[in-house]
């Protein structure tokens, strides 16, 4: 029986071997760009790594990385190689839908363009500035998480047939899935590390300003104190402090830096440090105040200044001389009720805003079972969810159910406050200072 003999097809193994060799190229280049963009966390060196292997990998005369601005919109050149790299970066900007590159920004559709000029979005304007001849194209958006965030473009083959084939658009769709993740990656990390640095420079900030803040409340035998500092941040401008003087005198500061953050802070810590040292050479508090006034006033920055008020106690006396720079007033309690300390008319405005002025005194006398306190705007202006202030009327009202106890005054009146706050949390820095005679 006659056996059937099918024939061999017959195909140009050449061109077969040759197409195989292309696309093991292609296959390479992309494993080498991928482990270029999984090696490379610093965005200007991994957007210039991709690109130059990506413009070898292609055989392309130029290549071009445009990121999207995401204030603006514009397509700005990040990368831009080749012999007319310079060139094509003077551009810098393009508006989204202009040219090739804004086309592709704007709809997200990979171009593979044979000749540029009969592309209707292309502008020949830049070709003739720079005697430059573009023909064929790739322009791909740079997309991730659905969001486009630039385009690459390559730029002219240099080897026969001179035009980029629909494979070579798909290896560069594939580079360009890869670099957007890596440069969101690469963005991510620098936001991960400029929050680190933030944390650490904060950490510093709030242990500087901890330790111009007193560790341990005065003890003599006749008063007794108590304190709360409470940031509304992880650092603030409100401070407090004590300085021994001498003849039975002691120092009472308790302010208010405007702003929050570390400038309120360090602006703090510098100030409690001039404090200390001219509380020493100005006794009166109305002569410190001027002083220190002019002092701030001379080196103040971008408008900070501050509001305190500052008492020198006399412990045998039992007397208080005080000056007001702006600051709320402070709060007397004894036996015969509450009343605020001071008068409008001795009230001077916040130091460090106008130079040269000469601030007020008023001279107290302490009873037994008395006390005062002292506090920052944190506490009357903390606000509940009806956007209602807690007030001052609040405030007295706390105290006068109080007995004169600096410890259970400080207790009760942050009672009060969280409670009126509950579902709106601190907003504002803090303070608060109790003290009296036994």
């Amino acid at each position: 029986m006659e056996k059937n003999i099918y024939p061999y097809m017959i195909t140009d193994n050449a061109s077969d071997l040759k197409a195989c060799i292309s696309k093991v190229e292609r296959l390479s280049n992309c494993i080498e760009i991928a482990n270029l963009i999984n090696s490379e966390l610093s965005i200007g060196k991994l957007l210039s790594n991709v690109m130059e292997t990506t413009r070898k990998a292609f055989s392309a005369d130029a290549v071009s990385m445009l990121l999207l601005d995401e204030k603006t919109g514009d397509l700005i050149f990040h990368i831009a190689l080749g012999d007319v790299g310079d060139d094509i970066k003077e551009i810098y900007r393009l508006k989204k839908g202009q040219g090739i590159a804004g086309l592709v920004a704007e709809t997200g559709i990979p171009l593979n363009i044979k000749d540029a000029y009969q592309h209707p979005k292309f502008s020949t304007e830049h070709d003739k500035k720079t005697n430059y001849r573009t023909r064929a194209m790739l322009c791909v958006p740079l997309k991730v998480r659905n969001k486009i965030i630039g385009v690459i473009q390559v730029i002219n083959k240099i080897t026969p047939p001179f035009i980029f084939s629909n494979e070579e658009l798909d290896m560069l769709v594939t580079i360009s899935s890869s670099a957007a993740v890596a440069i969101d990656t690469a963005k991510m990390h620098k936001i991960i590390l400029q929050r680190e640095t933030l944390e650490r420079d904060l950490k510093l900030a709030k242990e500087v300003q901890e330790s111009f803040l007193p560790r341990m409340l005065p003890t003599l035998e006749t008063y007794r104190f108590a304190a709360l500092n409470q940031p509304a941040l992880e650092i603030g401008g409100d401070f407090y402090n004590f300085f021994k003087l001498p003849t039975n005198k002691l120092g009472i500061v308790l302010g208010d830096v405007s702003g929050k953050g570390i400038s309120a802070s360090l602006f703090m810590a510098r100030l409690t440090s001039d404090f200390q040292y001219f509380a020493l050479l100005y006794p009166e508090p109305r002569e410190l105040l001027s002083h220190i006034n002019n002092v701030l006033c001379e080196r103040a920055k971008r408008g900070m200044f501050v509001t305190l008020v500052y008492m020198l106690l006399d412990t045998v006396e039992n007397s208080i001389q005080m000056a007001n720079a702006g600051h709320v007033f402070p709060i007397y309690s004894d036996d015969e009720g509450v009343l605020l300390l001071g008068h409008d008319t001795k009230k001077g405005p916040p130091l460090g805003i106008i130079p040269d002025l000469e601030y007020a005194q008023e001279n107290f006398t302490l009873q037994k079972n008395s006390s005062i306190t002292l506090y920052t705007d944190g506490v009357i202006e903390a606000k509940n969810n009806n956007n209602d202030l807690f007030g001052i009327d609040r405030l007295l009202s706390v105290i006068a159910r109080q007995t004169n106890d600096p410890d259970l005054m400080i207790k009760g009146i942050k009672g009060a406050v969280d409670k009126f706050t509950e579902t709106q949390g601190q907003s504002d820095d803090l303070t608060l200072m109790v003290f009296g005679p036994y």
